[in-house]
């Protein structure tokens, strides 16, 4: 019996594969070539320049659209003509609508990584119901989120299925390895910084990541740990490095610091791992509606322990006092520094959490497990 066919959409921003693009394409680089044995699987995604319009993703066919007001239209027309059993869209809930509408006789799923698309001003709420009603189910990364929904439209019978994201171990060296140490010790001595603690936030800079909460208890944390070290890898959006007035605030404010916060423009993803490797603690102060946060499991894949807000998703990724420490967010003006702090003061607490930080991440949030439930997903509906 031939395997069920199924069709994956991508938002439409970004050309994939791609380095410099968002969270979105890569979960969709990482799951589908694991599915790809078991499903017949292709990608449709936007076109991007010097790339064809039909290539691989690890072996997983992938086609290359026009974007914009073209994009639905020529998805629509290789749709009708392989007749999938499944259309998985990612992140745009008009999109999966008006596919489900020319596409009855298909499955379609939406998959959800945040609240964005189904809020304000993007969706007027009762726009956003009827979508999501007339869709075959939907997939989102927490439980979070799942609730989060269901409190948004009370009314919404549709199942919502939880699949939560993962990582590739082999992509992060762990920290408190002898290569992985000897590694951090080499790349801090080139880069002048023998002997610093440090402290790396790696995100978008964008208010509801929380960068101005963990700058404005810097000044408590370098007072205290003089050899402490600020980095601050990402950029106000995704690919670019073009600035916005909260960027140009967080780096006036970064000034303030002398030498010991440093921004780091976009850094495309298999690069990052080299700023992981050379962290004591990461931090991820993030917004309430913070739904999964990819760089959770990124950290405790690269055995580095994590201080993150208690808000949205992130419980059920860090285990609080085993992988790091979660906060309160009405206290983190007192508890985010007290953590980072009790983290830099303590090698051993620092290696013990890392490395179990590392074990969770290898026991329950890999790409394999991700994969193996979307394939139980789509093929019976459950996992």
């Amino acid at each position: 019996m031939a395997n069920r066919k199924v069709a994956i959409v991508t938002p439409g921003s970004f050309v994939i594969p791609s380095g410099r693009s968002s969270s979105v394409e890569r979960v969709v680089e990482k799951v589908s070539p694991l599915a790809s044995g078991l499903l017949d699987v292709r990608i449709y995604g936007v076109a991007g320049s010097g790339l064809p319009a039909k290539g691989e993703v690890a072996g997983v066919p992938c086609w290359r659209l026009p974007g914009g007001s073209r994009y639905i239209p020529s998805i629509l027309r290789h749709l009708r003509l392989w007749r999938p059993d499944a259309v998985e869209v990612h992140n745009r809930p008009a999109l999966a609508y008006r596919l489900k509408a020319k596409l009855p006789s298909s499955r379609v799923l939406l998959t959800l990584h945040s609240t964005n698309f189904i809020s304000a001003p993007r969706l007027r709420p009762d726009r956003a119901l009827r979508y999501l009603e007339a869709l075959d189910g939907l997939i989102v990364n927490s439980e979070y989120l799942k609730l989060e929904i269901r409190r948004r439209f009370p009314s919404l019978v549709k199942e919502i299925y939880v699949n939560r994201l993962g990582v590739s171990l082999d992509d992060f060296a762990p920290r408190w390895t002898p290569a992985g140490e000897a590694l951090r010790e080499a790349r801090l001595k080139d880069l002048g910084w023998e002997g610093a603690k440090i402290v790396l936030f790696v995100g978008r800079l964008i208010p509801s990541k929380g960068g101005h909460h963990l700058l404005t208890a810097w000044e408590k944390i370098v007072k205290a740990e003089p050899q402490a070290m600020l980095l601050m890898v990402g950029s106000a959006f995704y690919g670019n490095d073009r600035e916005t007035g909260y960027t140009r605030r967080l780096k006036a404010e970064a000034a303030t610091y002398g030498g010991s916060v440093r921004f780091l423009p976009f850094v495309p993803y298999p690069q990052v791992a080299d700023w992981y490797n050379l962290a004591d603690v990461l931090v991820v102060p993030s917004g309430e509606e913070e739904a999964f946060g990819l760089v959770n499991v990124e950290a405790m894949a690269s055995a580095v322990p994590v201080v993150a807000a208690r808000v949205g998703g992130i419980p059920e990724v860090v285990a609080d006092g085993k992988a790091g420490f979660l906060y309160s967010p009405e206290a983190w003006r007192e508890q985010l520094s007290e953590r980072v702090l009790q983290l830099l003061g303590d090698r051993d607490l620092r290696r013990r959490m890392g490395c179990c930080g590392r074990e969770l991440a290898r026991q329950h949030f890999r790409w394999d497990h991700t994969a193996s439930r979307w394939v139980r997903l789509i093929r019976e509906g459950r996992y």
